[in-house]
C-alpha cells in the first residue's frame, strides 16, 4: 500500500558533496569499526553475476548474495551514488546476532544526516596486498627523445629510488619533467634515466615540491574535518630541452588538461575510461573505480586519494607496479582524439579478490590541474604550441605594447605607459614565452581577457563570447547578394557595415552550405563598434578605471582583426574540400561519419608554430613596419571605427590570401612542425609583420579616437597606474562589455553607449534567435 508519509530512496538525486557531507558526518563512527579499512564515494558496486532489472518481472526476494569485491562487481548505468566503505573480512548478516558483541561492528545499508537526508553504503570486501618491488620490473627504452613515461632514477641514502616521468610542464621560464616528491628527493639531486639500457643524466631535482594540502584549500566549500589531499609532486629541472619531447611514450600527442575543481568534479567520473604508460608497466588501461579514497589515518589526520583506478570492464588487474609512480593517467577518449591528462600517480594498492579469486593492483591519484595550480606551472602539449597563453601573447599583448608606443606625446599615452603592466607585457616577456600561468591567474592583463577570462576563466560568459573574435569575410554566394558575393565585397561600400546586410549574408550563407556547421556568425566589427562606444561614454563620464579597462581589452579583437585566419571561413582549412573520417559518438558509442577539412590543422601551424619559431625576428619587423607608416584618420564614432576594423581586415587580405598559407600548410603537413614552420615563415613572414604592424597602428587611432570624442584632456586628469585587482573587478562583471551575438547587438548598438549605462538589458542568446556563432577551434585561440 502506497505510504502518504515519509519519503522513496531517491538515491539518483544525491550530488558527490551530499555524499561527502554523509560520509565526514559519520566517518569517524566507520573508521572505528573492526574490518574497515578505507572510505570512498562513488556509484554502487552491482555484483556481475546479479541479474539486471526487468521491469517486466516482479523483484525477486532479497537473498544472502555472498561478499561482494572490487574484482567481482561492476558500476552498471543504474548504479546510483553511495559511500563506499572498503573492509578486509566480510561477514554476512547472520553473524551480527541481536545483542551480539560483534553488532558494533556492524555497517549500516545507509548513513542518515542531520537535514534528513539519506546515502547509501555499499560495503567492499578489500584486503590490502603489497606491491612488488619496483626493480622487478623491466626498464628497457629506446634511445632517442625522453618524455612522459620514462623511467626517473635518484640516488636517496645509498640506495636508488625509481619513478615515472609525468609528462614536462613550464613556469614560462623554465621546462620540467613532473613526477613524485618521494622519488625526486632533496633540490640539487641529480636524476637520471635510461635510454638503451644506458644510464642517462637528465637534470637535476628543484626544490618546488608538494607533500600535501587540506581538503578544505583544494576543494572549497566541500566538507572535511582534518584530511588531507595527498599530491606527492615535485618538478626535475630539465638540463637540454632539445633532448625532450612532449608527448607521453606509447600514447603520443596529449589532449587539454582536464581542469577540475569543486565546480565541475562530479559522480560522472566515476567508471570513465583512463589509460598511461608507466616506466615499470607500460600501456596501462582502467577506469576511475572512486574518488576521494580515504587510505589512512595518521595523528588525527586523514588522507585521500582523488582518485582510485582500477581495471576496466572484464580485465582482471590494472597491472600497475611501483616504477610507475609519477605516471599520468589520461581520460580516454573515443576516435582517436587526444587523450585528456587527468592525474599524476603517486602510489598503488592491492585488493585480494577474496574466495581465492585473483587480486588487482589498484593507482591512487591526485587531479593534474590540482597540482599544477599548486606548483603554477602550466602543462605543455607540444613544443612551442602552449595554447592557452603563447598566441595571446604574440596576437594581442604583443600588438598592444607596440600600438602604446605608437600614441603620440601626451596624456593619453602617460596613462596608457603608466597602465603598461596592466594593458600588456613588455616584449622581452612576450618573445621570451613569459606568459605562463596567465590563465589561472587573479589578474589577467587586460589584452587577453576575452580569451582567459571571458572564454576559459571562471569569469566565462559562454556562447555569446566566442562569435566576437571573429568574422568569415570571404564565403562565396552562388548567386550573390545584390551588395556582393562575400563581406570583403560587401563592404566595400563601408555603408553595408550594418546588422542587418551581414544577417541577411549569414542566412544565404546557410541556405548555400546546409551540410556545414551552421550560425557561424562573427561579428567582430561589430564588437569594435560596441566597444569605441563605451570608451567614449567612460571619457565623457571621467571613469577612468572603466577607459582604461575597455582600451586594454579592445586590443584583443584588432590583434583577431589582422590575422588572416580569424576572418576566414577557412580558419582551419577548407571545408569544401573534407574528407570523411569516422569518430565514435559519445552518447551512442556508435561510429559516425564526421567532416575532416583539406588542410586540417592550418591554424596552430601558422598562428603558433610559424610565430613562435621565428618570433625573435617578428617584433623588430613591427618596429620598422611602424617606423614607415604615416598617421592615419582617428575615428570618432563607433560606426567609424568598426569601419576602420573593416579596413583592417581588407588589407589583412590584400597582404595574404587565407587559401595560400591552407596550400602551403598541405603541402608541408608530413613534416615536423619546425619544417612546416619553416616553409610558413619563409612565404609569410614578411606580410605577417607588416599586418601586425597595421593592427597596431589601428589599435593606437582608436584609442586616440575615443579619447578625443569624450574629451579626455579635460575630462580625465588622473593618469597613474589602476590597481589590478580594481580592474579584476571591473571584468569580471557580465554586464561590462556584455558579450552579444549578431542577433542581439543591435540594441547594444542603439544605445550610441556600447550599453555601458545599463540602458540594453542582456537578453539570452536563446530568445534572441539560433545565431549564437558558436565555431571555433577547441582551443583558446581568439
Amino acid at each position: 500500500m502506497t505510504s502518504y508519509f515519509g519519503s522513496d530512496d531517491d538515491y539518483s538525486a544525491l550530488s558527490i558533496l551530499d555524499l561527502l557531507t554523509a560520509r565526514d558526518e559519520f566517518h569517524l563512527h566507520l573508521a572505528h569499526k573492526a574490518n574497515v579499512v578505507g572510505t570512498a564515494v562513488g556509484r554502487y558496486r552491482i555484483r556481475k553475476d546479479e541479474p539486471w532489472p526487468d521491469p517486466k518481472r516482479p523483484a525477486a526476494a532479497s537473498k544472502p548474495k555472498g561478499e561482494r569485491t572490487l574484482q567481482n562487481s561492476e558500476v552498471r548505468p543504474y548504479s546510483w551514488p553511495a559511500i563506499l566503505v572498503f573492509v578486509s573480512e566480510w561477514v554476512n548478516d547472520h553473524g551480527f546476532a541481536p545483542g551480539s558483541v560483534a553488532l558494533e561492528n556492524f555497517i549500516p545499508p545507509a548513513i542518515y544526516m542531520s537535514d534528513g537526508r539519506k546515502a547509501p553504503i555499499c560495503v567492499i570486501k578489500a584486503e590490502r596486498d603489497d606491491m612488488r618491488h619496483p626493480w622487478e620490473a623491466s626498464y628497457a627504452f629506446p634511445t632517442g627523445l625522453l618524455g612522459g613515461g620514462f623511467p626517473l632514477m635518484v640516488e636517496v641514502q645509498g640506495q636508488q629510488h625509481i619513478a615515472s616521468v609525468g609528462c614536462v610542464v613550464t613556469d614560462g621560464h623554465r621546462a620540467y619533467a613532473l613526477t613524485n616528491r618521494h622519488v625526486a628527493g632533496e633540490a640539487g639531486a641529480p636524476v637520471y634515466s635510461l635510454t638503451g639500457n644506458n644510464v642517462t643524466p637528465i637534470g637535476r631535482s628543484t626544490d618546488r615540491q608538494l607533500t600535501r594540502r587540506l581538503f578544505t584549500d583544494v576543494y572549497e566549500g566541500w566538507p572535511a574535518k582534518n584530511v588531507y589531499v595527498d599530491l606527492d609532486a615535485a618538478l626535475i629541472d630539465i638540463d637540454d630541452v632539445n633532448r625532450w619531447t612532449t608527448q607521453i611514450y606509447g600514447v603520443g600527442q596529449i589532449g587539454k588538461l582536464a581542469d577540475l575543481s569543486a565546480d565541475n568534479l562530479s559522480l560522472r567520473l566515476v567508471g570513465c575510461p583512463v589509460r598511461a604508460f608507466g616506466a615499470a608497466s607500460k600501456d596501462m588501461r582502467g577506469e576511475i573505480a572512486a574518488l576521494f579514497y580515504r587510505f589512512k589515518s595518521v595523528g588525527g589526520f586523514e588522507y585521500v586519494s582523488d582518485f582510485l583506478i582500477g581495471p576496466r570492464g572484464d580485465a582482471q588487474s590494472l597491472g600497475t607496479h611501483p616504477g610507475d609512480s609519477g605516471t599520468v593517467w589520461l581520460v580516454d577518449l573515443p576516435g582517436g582524439q587526444p587523450p585528456l591528462p587527468l592525474a599524476l600517480q603517486w602510489g598503488g594498492q592491492v585488493f585480494l579478490g577474496g574466495a581465492g579469486a585473483q587480486g588487482s593492483t589498484y593507482a591512487l591519484a591526485t587531479a593534474l590541474s590540482t597540482i599544477c595550480a599548486s606548483l603554477e606551472v602550466d602543462l605543455v602539449r607540444d613544443w612551442n604550441v602552449d595554447q592557452p597563453d603563447y598566441w595571446g601573447a604574440v596576437g594581442h599583448y604583443g600588438i598592444a605594447n607596440k600600438a602604446i608606443g605608437r600614441l603620440p606625446d601626451g596624456p593619453l599615452k602617460t596613462l596608457m605607459q603608466n597602465n603598461l603592466a596592466n594593458i600588456t607585457l613588455n616584449i622581452d616577456q612576450v618573445t621570451k614565452k613569459g606568459t605562463g600561468g596567465l590563465s589561472k591567474a587573479a589578474f589577467v592583463p587586460l589584452a587577453d581577457v576575452p580569451d582567459l577570462a571571458w572564454k576559459l576563466g571562471p569569469d566565462n560568459r559562454g556562447q555569446p563570447e566566442h562569435p566576437n573574435h571573429f568574422a568569415d569575410m570571404d564565403r562565396k554566394l552562388n548567386p550573390p547578394l545584390p551588395e556582393g558575393a562575400t563581406l570583403l565585397d560587401i563592404c566595400d561600400d563601408l555603408a553595408n557595415i550594418t546588422v542587418g546586410v551581414w544577417t541577411r549574408y549569414y542566412d544565404a550563407v546557410d541556405q548555400q552550405h546546409p551540410d556545414q556547421e551552421p550560425d557561424n556568425r562573427g561579428l567582430l566589427p561589430f564588437r569594435v563598434w560596441q566597444i569605441f562606444d563605451a570608451m567614449v561614454y567612460f571619457v565623457k563620464r571621467g571613469e577612468v578605471e572603466n577607459f582604461v579597462c575597455a582600451a586594454g581589452i579592445l586590443s584583443h579583437y584588432v590583434g583577431d582583426a589582422c590575422q588572416p585566419l580569424h576572418i576566414s571561413y577557412l580558419f582551419n582549412g577548407d571545408p569544401d574540400r573534407a574528407t570523411k573520417g569516422q569518430v565514435r559518438d559519445s552518447k551512442t558509442h556508435q561510429m559516425k561519419d564526421v567532416m575532416i577539412s583539406y588542410g586540417a590543422g592550418v591554424h596552430g601551424a601558422y598562428e603558433d608554430d610559424m610565430i613562435d619559431y621565428h618570433v625573435d625576428k617578428l617584433w623588430p619587423g613591427v618596429d620598422n613596419a611602424l617606423a614607415r607608416k604615416a598617421a592615419g584618420v582617428l575615428p570618432a564614432t563607433g560606426k567609424a571605427a568598426a569601419q576602420a576594423v573593416v579596413r583592417l581586415m581588407k588589407d589583412t587580405f590584400a597582404k595574404i590570401q587565407p587559401m595560400d598559407i591552407v596550400e602551403a600548410y598541405k603541402a608541408e603537413s608530413d613534416a615536423s612542425p619546425k619544417a612546416a614552420a619553416d616553409v610558413l615563415w619563409t612565404a609569410f613572414g614578411d606580410r605577417t609583420i607588416e599586418a601586425i604592424a597595421d593592427g597596431s597602428d589601428c589599435l593606437a587611432r582608436l584609442w586616440q579616437g575615443a579619447w578625443a570624442a569624450g574629451d579626455g584632456a579635460n575630462k580625465i586628469a588622473a593618469l597613474g597606474a589602476i590597481p589590478p585587482h580594481t580592474l579584476a573587478g571591473i571584468y569580471a562583471q557580465k554586464t561590462f562589455l556584455q558579450s552579444e551575438t549578431l542577433a542581439t547587438i543591435q540594441r547594444v548598438l542603439d544605445t550610441g553607449n556600447g550599453g555601458a549605462d545599463g540602458s540594453a538589458p542582456h537578453m539570452p542568446p536563446h530568445a534572441a534567435g539560433s545565431a549564437t556563432g558558436h565555431r571555433r577551434l577547441p582551443s583558446a585561440h581568439g
